[in-house]
C-alpha cells in the first residue's frame, strides 16, 4: 500500500471513528427500548457493522424525542 493511498483513507477512518462514537453516545444517551432492536443489539452493529452500522441505526434505530 502506498503512502498516498494511506494519507487518503485517513479523514474516512476519522469520519467513520466520529460517527461511530456519536453513535453510541447517542445509544447511551437515550437508555431504553429501540425497536426493533435492544439497545446492547444497537452498540453491537454500531460497532461491529462499521459505517454500514452507523447507517442502519441512524436509518431505523434511532428515535426522535418529541419536543
Amino acid at each position: 500500500m502506498s503512502t498516498n493511498m494511506i494519507v487518503a483513507l485517513i479523514p474516512l477512518i476519522v469520519i467513520q471513528l466520529a460517527l461511530q462514537i456519536y453513535a453510541l453516545y447517542d445509544i447511551y444517551q437515550h437508555k431504553g427500548a429501540r425497536p426493533p432492536l435492544p439497545t446492547w443489539a444497537w452498540g453491537v452493529i454500531v460497532v461491529l457493522g462499521e459505517i454500514i452500522g452507523v447507517m442502519l441505526y441512524f436509518a431505523i434505530g434511532r428515535k426522535e424525542d418529541d419536543a
